[in-house]
């Protein structure tokens, strides 16, 4: 804590009687004892700033002489009658940095830490909304029989849908099980570039990937609820 420096002011036992008749000269000093210096003032705020001055902590002023005694630091100063004891004392100052609420402290440290991984979990989730949202856009974009006949797109690739309607089903390139959406069928199509059509069971979660060239404008000549198809374009 910072302090400042008062000077409290005790008025020694005695009556303390103002004698007009005593002269004072102002800025007179005199030596009145081996560790006491007397410099006559003329008021009891003139004696406070002249110890201050000297860097002292006690100093003692006699109204009837107007004397101002600056006493030796580190002797030993009483009040006696008809004079005034002045002693410094130190005065607590609000200081509103203390160390417990340092706000520059390592605390800073700690909460920046926090920070960051609240910012990193927030990004996290933020990418797994944002992916949640893609696929209910796929999905949307090759559900059946919305879809059917129209250029829809997913995953970014283009495909012209055919619900219950499909090409040729011999000779699939790839097959895949467990594939639950025609989605999921048709990102794996996308993922490959030779791939020109899938088909995706109606009632199986199968996927059957095709490299055979079918224009996307070819109605297909088979139909049936077995399987749905997606036509790159």
């Amino acid at each position: 804590m910072k302090a400042s420096a008062a000077y409290l002011l005790t008025f020694a036992l005695g009556a303390v009687q103002a004698q007009t008749s005593v002269q004072c000269v102002d800025g007179h000093r005199e030596m009145i004892g081996p560790d006491y210096m007397v410099e006559y003032k003329c008021g009891i705020q003139e004696c406070a700033e002249l110890c201050k001055n000297a860097g002292r902590s006690v100093c003692t002023y006699h109204p009837p002489t107007r004397r101002c005694v600056v006493g030796h630091e580190g002797g030993r100063e009483v009040p006696r009658p008809g004079s005034i004891y002045m002693q410094k004392v130190e005065e607590d100052v609000y200081d509103p940095f203390t160390e417990e609420q340092d706000p520059f402290g390592s605390g800073c440290e700690e909460d920046k830490a926090a920070c960051l991984l609240r910012e990193s979990n927030l990004q996290a989730e933020l990418a797994r909304v944002n992916a949640e949202a893609e696929d209910s856009k796929d999905l949307f974009a090759s559900s059946c029989p919305i879809q059917h006949t129209k250029y829809t797109t997913v995953a970014g690739t283009e495909y012209r849908m055919w619900c219950a309607r499909y090409h040729d089903t011999s000779s699939p390139r790839e097959t895949y099980n467990n594939v639950d959406t025609m989605a999921a069928c048709i990102k794996l199509c996308t993922a490959k570039s030779w791939c020109t059509y899938v088909l995706h069971g109606i009632y199986l979660t199968n996927c059957q990937l095709y490299d055979r060239r079918v224009a996307h404008t070819t109605t297909p000549g088979l139909y049936g609820h077995v399987w749905n198809c997606a036509v790159k374009k």
